[in-house]
């Protein structure tokens, strides 16, 4: 039997526990899967988003559903999917698109029913969701799974992880899964969820909507539910890098582009070093080095900005800010260990270096306010980080985390941010993959 998706993978009927280890995040339990969700949030939980599904879908075509709310919103989502499938994919494979043989199965992990295909008990699939290719079918946690991520990350998230697990459907379908290596085939599957919420995002579903906040929460599941640092496993989804690059490849490419997507990261899975201290990561040489070079091989001439504490200047904010007369990183200790403890130490190096590509861009004589700036900033924060030696993947994940966490990586001159969290994000893979140069 086969398994696919970003929670699940495990081949049934195995237990979920092999060789004494616990399978990855795809095949964690409630409790740990509620710790790691509420780990990957803010600190202070965010208000509940509007609603994406309206009006809903009466989930009576679900096997095992239960008619509530929960398998309603799932309901909505695998319809508006069937019918973004049944026009996309004649267009993208020349064939016509053929709904589930198996069907959708919704799953009260707290209860004692008939597994769902792909699986020998119930409790296989707690705080899972999964394509099961045998039958071609999607299961889904209404427990475990479902309420968590509405939660923490919204409606959106639930779509996200169900367009995913079809996305698998769609590779069976055109015959994608028959050679490809497990990290490409969920890359393919996070590009072929990106294209399906884009298509949302721009008013196509007749179910469904929605708006770019819902959007920057759902992409945080992305990151939560990304392979552990220095996995090595057959199974693996890749890190939070290589899920959102594949993600916005399909949102900003469409499905076209999915078939190509390789799951490659830029960084070394190797593992994860452990945090420096605070202090340390405060000591900016290697910042100030790599702005200065940037700035003279440009004709522009560095004034090298001092860095001090707190107070920082007038009408900036956040915790790092750059002052332009004269030329200064601010740095607010307090205000930085909550990343530091919460994300890690390269979430502060990522503050630290927005606020020097900042500076860059003002020795230069470049746009320093607006979005233009706020881009410019994002991409060469990017390109920093991936010209560091020795960057691990845990390194870039940090990364990735606050430039989508936090609108302090993208404020401006005037301390102001105009920018989504994927804006952000899509700034960041640009400099990271394409260099200072691709930043404008």
């Amino acid at each position: 039997m086969e398994r696919g998706g970003p929670f699940a993978d495990v081949p049934a009927p195995t237990p979920l526990v092999a060789d004494g280890k616990l399978g990855c995040v795809r095949a964690i339990g409630l409790v740990a899967l509620v710790s790691l969700l509420i780990a990957g949030a803010c600190a202070a939980t965010p208000p509940q988003p509007d609603p994406v599904a309206d009006p809903t879908v009466a989930p009576s075509f679900v096997h095992g559903t239960d008619q509530g709310d929960t398998d309603r919103l799932a309901a909505t989502i695998v319809t508006d999917l069937q019918r973004y499938w049944a026009a996309q994919y004649p267009a993208v494979f020349g064939a016509p698109w053929r709904d589930l043989d198996g069907g959708f199965f919704s799953v009260d992990t707290n209860g004692t029913g008939a597994p769902p295909p792909c699986a020998a008990d119930v409790k296989d699939i707690e705080g899972n969701a999964y394509y099961c290719a045998t039958v071609d079918a999607i299961a889904w946690d209404r427990a475990a799974l479902v309420p968590v991520l509405r939660e923490h990350y919204g409606d959106a998230s639930v779509a996200v992880v169900l367009a995913h697990e079809i996305g698998h459907a769609v590779q069976r379908r055109a015959g994608l899964d028959a050679d490809g290596a497990p990290i490409s085939l969920e890359a393919m599957a996070d590009c072929y969820s990106g294209s399906f919420i884009r298509w949302v995002v721009d008013g196509h579903a007749e179910h469904l909507r929605i708006n770019p906040g819902q959007l920057d929460r759902a992409m945080r599941a992305l990151i939560i539910f990304r392979d552990p640092v220095s996995t090595k496993s057959t199974d693996a989804h890749g890190t939070a890098f290589d899920r959102i690059s594949a993600f916005q490849s399909g949102f900003l490419e469409g499905a076209r582009r999915c078939a190509d997507v390789t799951g490659t990261s830029l960084a070394e899975a190797t593992p994860d070093d452990p945090n420096k201290p605070l202090d340390d990561v405060l000591r900016t040489d290697r910042i100030f080095g790599y702005f200065g070079a940037l700035v003279t091989q440009r004709g522009g001439r560095w004034t090298p900005p001092a860095v001090r504490s707190a107070p920082g200047c007038p009408g900036t904010t956040g915790a790092a800010q750059f002052c332009p007369q004269p030329p200064t990183i601010v740095v607010d200790r307090a205000a930085l260990a909550g990343p530091h403890r919460r994300i890690g130490d390269q979430a502060v190096t990522t503050l630290l270096a927005s606020r020097f590509a900042l500076a860059a861009l003002t020795e230069l004589g470049r746009p320093t306010t607006g979005a233009v700036a706020g881009k410019q900033i994002v991409c060469l924060t990017g390109a920093y980080t991936a010209a560091q030696p020795a960057l691990s993947a845990g390194d870039f994940d940090e990364a990735v985390t606050i430039t989508l966490e936090s609108d302090d990586v993208s404020r401006d001159a005037h301390g102001a941010n105009s920018l989504t969290g994927f804006d952000r994000i899509a700034a960041l893979r640009t400099g990271a993959l394409g260099g200072a140069a691709s930043c404008g």
